[in-house]
């Protein structure tokens, strides 16, 4: 079990003023996304595609691409940057307040539109956002560490609110040809979402929903990564020509996932936020699986595990806001309490927050 006081937490709570989402045109289902890529897949076949699909309980998603060539630009207003902004917009337009009214933007992707600039600050353009901006590139767990960023800027009463955003288009870090001889290419290609999902954050008020205990961890001390990019890197001078793409290890992420949820849950605790006392949980966006596996894990009732990884896929650094934007467009009952746990496989962290619908 890991040492749930080394985890950094954030203390008191935050108010939520708005949050929103921008996915990239229709849902794509798995028929329709195994026709785009076959002229591009020779030998991948529907069924290996079809069966991968079912494995993972994933029946839609949205894509940023065409798939009319192996390597491609995203689709007209489908750039990383401009579904953030999109997200961002929303979220501030739920909040009632403009771009130049925040303090801080925040974001945080593992498929920025280019390394440098950061994305943020392309994101920044697209708002017309002259104000402070950082970005994090920790995956899945970014939201958690933003989090922590976010607490510490909004102590004081009159503090500026705080955005922040995840998003991913890692679709475009996909070689369809690959998919045919590649099992993890294959599972990307049918696991993966784009997308991106914002939320706006100011000192506590009176009653407005808040997000409170919030943490980050991490248990991949000298572990070797579960999920990497490796190509580009300096480390790696002679793959900087290659073709990005993201590898998986997928026994090793089944090997440690179950350890950075128990990890989460021990965290929580510590927060005193136990998983019986809470109305909603809802974990990283893996599979469409991830409801029923949480659950049976925890002796909790599925039902209260919020899953969409069946429709959008998984969205990376934008999966646990999107879950929550979802959430609260559906309708909340007042004093409802959502339990974020997020895992990352990259190097085996964790981290997450309770929100209280006011």
């Amino acid at each position: 079990m890991a040492d749930a006081s080394r985890n950094a937490y954030a203390c008191g709570s935050v108010a939520v003023l708005g949050t929103g989402f921008a996915l990239p045109g229709a849902p794509v289902d798995n028929h329709a996304l195994f026709e785009r890529v076959r002229p591009l897949a020779p030998g991948l076949t529907e069924r290996s595609v079809i069966a991968t699909a079912r494995r993972l309980a994933i029946e839609t998603r949205h894509v940023s691409r065409a798939f009319r060539a192996r390597a491609e630009a995203p689709l007209a207003g489908a750039r990383n940057p401009e579904l953030a902004a999109q997200a961002v917009r929303l979220a501030l337009d739920e909040a009632g307040i403009e771009p130049g009214e925040l303090g801080y933007l925040i974001g945080h992707t593992a498929t920025p539109a280019q390394p440098l600039p950061p994305n943020i600050a392309l994101v920044a353009d697209e708002l017309d956002y002259t104000g402070p901006h950082v970005e994090l590139r920790q995956a899945c767990t970014g939201f958690a560490n933003a989090l922590l960023i976010a607490f510490g800027m909004l102590t004081r009463p009159e503090a500026r609110p705080v955005a922040i955003v995840g998003s991913e288009t890692g679709s475009l870090f996909l070689d369809p040809a690959c998919a045919a001889l590649d099992r993890d290419q294959r599972v990307n290609l049918m696991q993966m979402g784009d997308g991106a999902a914002a939320i706006v954050l100011a000192p506590l008020r009176l009653g407005t929903p808040r997000v409170r205990a919030a943490w980050f961890g991490a248990i991949g001390l000298h572990r070797p990564p579960g999920l990497e990019m490796r190509a580009g890197g300096s480390d790696h001078p002679a793959l900087a020509a290659s073709p990005l793409a993201f590898a998986h290890d997928y026994r090793r992420i089944a090997q440690t996932g179950t350890a950075l949820f128990d990890a989460g849950a021990a965290a929580a605790a510590r927060q005193g936020v136990t998983l019986d006392a809470v109305d909603w949980i809802v974990p990283h966006q893996t599979s469409g699986r991830i409801g029923v596996q949480l659950a049976a894990h925890f002796d909790v009732p599925p039902g209260k595990v919020f899953v969409n990884a069946d429709r959008v896929g998984n969205t990376g650094s934008a999966a646990i806001w999107l879950a929550l934007a979802q959430m609260r467009a559906r309708g909340l009952v007042s004093g409802s309490r959502v339990l974020a746990l997020g895992a990352e496989a990259t190097k085996h962290m964790h981290g997450g927050f309770l929100y209280e619908h006011g």
